[in-house]
């Protein structure tokens, strides 16, 4: 039985906002604007949904990796966001790019090709979000290359 999830939302004052995400690995996420001016704070939720896709990818590619045997040396990434506006002018993220780096050994190169295929169909987050944000996505090979 899949445990619940809940999130948790506290306004502490007009400048600082604090999550819990009831995680023992995330156990708060706090956003304090104090001494950030107006025009710099536009962006959170955005940037927390785009960490949110970014995280749930280049884990479930990890956890591929790994489950083949792979040795991942390295995993990095990031995501961007585009803005558009709904059929009703509403503002919202149309699309998120994530690109990630993995670097794995000329012995892995198989495995990480098939996880390139398997990635294809995304993640939790990603596919949760399928149906109001495309999400476009790409693997590359860094560091030692095959000939």
């Amino acid at each position: 039985m899949e445990d619940t999830i809940k999130v948790q939302y506290r306004r502490e004052s007009d400048d600082v906002h604090v999550l819990s995400p009831g995680s023992p690995a995330l156990p708060e996420i706090r956003i304090d604007y104090a001494g950030i001016p107006e025009d710099q704070r536009a962006g959170t939720a955005t940037r927390l949904l785009c960490a949110a896709a970014l995280y749930c990818q280049a884990a479930t590619l990890g956890a591929a990796l790994t489950s083949r045997k792979a040795k991942v040396k390295t995993l990095t990434g990031e995501a961007v966001p585009e803005r558009g506006r709904d059929e009703r002018g509403r503002s919202k993220v149309s699309k998120i790019t994530i690109k990630m780096q993995v670097e794995v050994g000329a012995a892995d190169q198989a495995v990480l090709n098939k996880c390139r295929l398997i990635m294809r169909s995304g993640c939790l987050i990603t596919n949760s979000l399928s149906d109001g944000i495309a999400t476009e996505y790409t693997i590359e090979q860094t560091g030692e290359q095959v000939q």
